[in-house]
Order: structure tokens, then sequence, then C-alpha cells
């Protein structure tokens, strides 16, 4: 009976014709459509990547997995992913989301308050050792969010294809490579696709140095707080 209500509660949220009185317990499975997101692809804290999923599946799959709190579906191909974290809007993902149309992300009630959500003050952020980091609730600098636990940890066995900002931040004398005029989204590409950690960026002369340290791994002589630079570590993949 819980699917099945669970069906007829997603059925109702996805064609925006919920109404407060339809039922009190369908707020506990009523998904949160964020269109900012609309024929964006992202690919941070991935759980699973189906190409074979119906809608009603791919959010029923999420929904009953408690590590799930975002999902996202491409209604041209099928195509379902399901993220261990919640999303705020587009320009706060690094590297930046993809143009993929047809594609929709949907939050789960869970998601609130919790890594990834919107925020204005480290009080909207509930996961324990989080903070409110340029508007995102985030692990601590210096901290990876693990998905399998569910909490900000000080170790990562696996390295995720996602970056956390941290503005005013940088880490001098453990550079792997300095590549010079490097627009900033490139610079989160190239750390992405390779082995660092962690990585600095300078705007004002678009330099870019990536790194195999974090922020709370080297002593506290080699980071600090500086407001030309921005600091990015990478996520955890599980």
């Amino acid at each position: 009976m819980k699917a099945v209500f669970l069906v007829t509660c997603i059925t109702i949220c996805l064609s925006r014709s919920f109404t407060s009185t339809f039922c009190v317990e369908c707020d506990n499975v009523r998904l949160t459509p964020l269109p900012e997101f609309d024929n964006l692809h992202v690919n941070q804290n991935l759980m699973w990547n189906n190409q074979d999923l119906l809608i009603l599946e791919c959010v029923s799959k999420c929904f009953f997995d408690r590590r799930c709190h975002s999902v996202q579906i491409d209604r041209n191909t099928g195509g379902c992913t399901g993220h261990a974290t919640a999303l705020s809007t587009p320009d706060k993902i690094y590297p930046p989301a993809t143009a993929r149309q047809g594609s929709r992300v949907y939050l789960l009630p869970r998601a609130a308050h919790f890594i990834g959500s919107a925020c204005t003050s480290d009080g909207d952020c509930h996961v324990a050792t989080s903070v409110c980091n340029d508007g995102v609730c985030t692990c601590q600098i210096g901290l990876w969010f693990s998905p399998s636990q569910q909490a900000c940890v000080t170790e990562c066995s696996t390295l995720g294809p996602g970056l956390v900002r941290y503005a005013g931040h940088a880490i001098w004398g453990h550079d792997l490579e300095e590549i010079p005029s490097m627009e900033d989204s490139d610079c989160q590409q190239l750390c992405s696709n390779n082995t660092c950690f962690s990585v600095d960026y300078e705007p004002s002369t678009k330099r870019c140095f990536l790194a195999s340290v974090t922020f709370l791994s080297v002593d506290p002589g080699s980071r600090g707080v500086h407001g030309n630079w921005v600091y990015y570590q990478r996520n955890c993949a599980s």
C-alpha cells in the first residue's frame, strides 16, 4: 500500500495538480521541481545513472533509498539520475552543469536543510559540521561530504567529479601544476578530470593551481584567508 500511495502522490506532484486538500500525507512525498535546472545536466554526487527507468520508477527508486535527496529525469531519453544531496541553483554547480534538452530536477522533502540546499545562515544547514557557504549548505572547508555516510568526514577514499567552492581561501606551496591564463570553469573541469584533490584559482590573473592536498591536510602556515583567491575541493564519490 505504501508503494501505491507513493505512486499516486508522485503522479499528482509531477502533473503539478497537487492541492493541500488531497491528503496531508502527500506532503511527506511531495516533490519540488527546480525549473532553473530545466534542460541542464548535473553530474554531482551521483548515486546511479540509469537509462531505462520510467519517471515514476525513477522517483520511487530515489524515495525508497534514504541516501537519495534529489532526482534528475531526462524526459526525452528516459534517463534517470539519483543524487545524494540537494541542489540549489545552476550557478552553484562546479564544474558548471551542461546543456541537455528535456532534463528536469526534483527535490525530495528530506533535501531541505541538507548538503546542497539553499541557505542564508549556518542555522539553515542541519548536517553536523556543515555551514552556509555562499548561499549553499556545504561541509566546513577542508572536510568532505560522504554520500554513503550522509555526513561531513575527514577522509575520502574515492573522488567524485564535482567540486565545492570556497571563496576567499587558498593553499600555498603544495602545487602539483600551475596553468597560466585559464578560465575559471576550465580550471574546475581540469581538476575534475584529473587526480587532484583541490584547486586554487586567482581570478585577476586567471592562474590555476592543482594540488593533491586539502585545506585541513596542510599545516596552518600553508593555508589561509585571501580575498583575491578561490579554493575548490573535490567531492567524495561514496
